[in-house]
């Protein structure tokens, strides 16, 4: 019997989050709850379900708060702090030194996806790959780097600057990383021994340099992807989630795309209109009003006569004020 060689996953989350900033001012990044769910383990559910057997996650900014929000997990990530910031292609490096050599899956911690990791590892193993990009069409007006393959054959041209030996070839395609990477060990053995790095700079431009067998491979057109990396994009995010089935710890929506959880408290007189989320012991007073898009999260509450626009209570949060495009904290 054949068995399949072991892979193991990482998620880089030692970011400062400071564009996300006042929010990561009381929680690291990837701890920020998208539609119930901290942006962390979303990537990890998806690594779960691609069979890893073991998974890494590198903390530095509010590092203290991680294990603990990760305890219930039953594949328990091994967590590397970081004394300081050693940027993406030292934080795989640490990681990896921690993990079993092995083809390793890495998603960065600061944007929220739902697509199925199995197919993105199944281009990169027929391939024969040494690196694999998991990208997406770009979408008008986004300011985000560009990554070109050859339409055929997959192989990676340039990533922003960093340019191949066919970097100017005719006919490449252009796309968007989605912070999804699959490395085998000799791409990581590339990087730099020590400091601070990123790793598409260091590993991916010397391997590409020497005409490895580095690939970029779609996601669905329709697979949700959002940089959740400024308030405004946070809020983005919890609408995107909010309309999706993806998130299977929520309770499936109703006609109106309200999902409300059993446990909640909404007075008759308060109007709530999807999509959006009431959690675990969240409580919706009299005369209030939950418009589209809202995330009320556990035991938060929605005081009498206040209207919610786009907004998000964090757990235990409470609105004594009508608001717009706004995150509660407390």
């Amino acid at each position: 019997m054949t068995m399949n060689p072991p892979i193991v996953g990482a998620v880089l989350a030692a970011g400062l989050g400071t564009r996300l900033r006042p929010l990561t001012d009381f929680k690291p990044k990837p701890l920020v709850p998208v539609a119930g769910l901290p942006l962390l383990e979303w990537a990890l559910d998806a690594l779960d379900a691609l069979g890893v057997t073991a998974v890494g996650v590198n903390l530095f900014h509010h590092a203290d708060q991680v294990p603990t929000a990760l305890a219930h997990r039953a594949l328990q990530p091994v967590f590397v702090h970081e004394e300081t910031l050693q940027g993406t292609g030292g934080g795989l490096r640490g990681l990896a030194a921690a993990l079993p050599r092995t083809t390793l899956v890495a998603a960065n911690g600061d944007a929220l996806f739902d697509f199925d990791l199995a197919p993105v590892l199944a281009a990169h193993k027929a391939q024969g790959a040494l690196g694999t990009l998991a990208l997406r069409r770009p979408r008008p007006g986004e300011d985000f780097g560009r990554v070109a393959i050859d339409p055929i054959t997959g192989q990676i041209a340039r990533i922003a600057e960093v340019r191949g030996p066919n970097a100017d070839a005719a006919g490449l395609i252009e796309a968007v990383f989605t912070g999804v990477q699959v490395l085998e060990p000799a791409l990581i053995d590339a990087l730099p021994r020590e400091g601070a790095c990123d790793v598409l700079r260091t590993a991916w431009a010397k391997r590409l340099a020497e005409g490895a067998r580095l690939i970029g491979t779609f996601v669905p057109d329709d697979a949700l992807w959002v940089d959740v990396g400024t308030p405004a994009r946070y809020l983005e995010a919890q609408t995107e989630a909010l309309r999706r089935s993806s998130n299977r710890r929520l309770p499936a929506a109703d006609a109106a795309g309200r999902r409300v959880d059993p446990t909640a408290t909404i007075d008759a007189a308060a109007v709530v209109e999807g999509p959006c989320w009431i959690g675990p012991r969240a409580r919706i007073e009299a005369g209030a009003f939950i418009g589209a898009g809202t995330v009320v999260d556990t035991s938060a509450v929605v005081r009498s006569g206040v209207r919610l626009e786009r907004c998000v209570l964090w757990p235990g949060a409470t609105a004594t004020d009508s608001a717009t495009d706004h995150v509660f904290v407390t």
